[in-house]
């Protein structure tokens, strides 16, 4: 039976989105509205259509694996934003703490506090980011920052990755010793296809999509042949 917390949960946590949602686009619509600037629908079309086509299938690709583990806190994550890089990481480390298995309510308390604490320190680093901006200018526009900057995304990619390569939970209960072999074997799926058949620059939102599957798959057929077996935690 679900508790009162998840109920009221999932219910702020509708109102919360709608309300986020109706801010996002109806700012926008409002000033277009009284100002008279309301673009050309085919010039927008224009501008979102191979926008679209690019960030949709992450979009999709990220909902699709990250609701099923992270819970209630995807409601929170949609709202703050930075949600891979961030958020989910944040809530990972959190639930990894405490030994909780995703999905259950001590995973989505643990994760809720988490994802907020993170959301908060976000936006007190970005107030200081403003405040701050002018008198480090000079030093943000060094050449060693400008190299620096470079390595940022794939240093947050990195360490998200190497968990997957190094994790053998299953849960709270269980442990899989060669749970990152279907990691490995999704990886140089992923390089293979990326240097002998065709590039997937520009097409990583649909890659995400079909590694999923993939991944899933690689996952059940590795436990059914006992390559990766599951076993009791001590």
């Amino acid at each position: 039976m679900m508790s009162n917390y998840m109920k009221n949960t999932y219910r702020y946590g509708i109102i919360a989105t709608l309300i986020a949602m109706g801010l996002m686009l109806g700012i926008p619509a409002v000033m277009c509205t009284i100002y008279g600037m309301w673009p050309q629908w085919s010039l927008i079309a224009s501008v979102a259509g191979p926008l679209m086509a690019l960030f949709v299938p992450t979009a999709l690709a990220e909902q699709l694996s990250m609701i099923p583990i992270g819970g209630t806190t995807c409601y929170l994550n949609s709202i703050l934003g930075n949600v891979m890089n961030i958020k989910f990481p944040c809530y990972l480390s959190a639930i990894a703490t405490v030994d909780a298995t995703p999905g259950t309510e001590e995973a989505d308390v643990m994760g809720m506090i988490a994802v907020t604490v993170s959301g908060m320190v976000s936006m007190i680093t970005v107030v200081l980011g403003v405040i701050l901006l002018a008198p480090l200018k000079p030093i943000l526009q060094t050449e060693s920052v400008a190299i620096a900057t470079n390595y940022i995304l794939p240093a947050l990619y990195g360490s998200m990755g190497i968990s997957a390569f190094i994790s053998k939970g299953a849960g709270s209960k269980y442990k899989a010793p060669r749970k990152p072999l279907i990691a490995i074997t999704s990886i140089l799926i992923v390089y293979a296809f990326n240097f002998l058949v065709m590039p997937i620059a520009g097409k990583e939102g649909y890659a995400m999509l079909i590694m999923l599957g993939v991944t899933l798959l690689i996952a059940y057929l590795y436990y059914k042949s006992g390559i990766v077996k599951l076993e009791k935690k001590d």
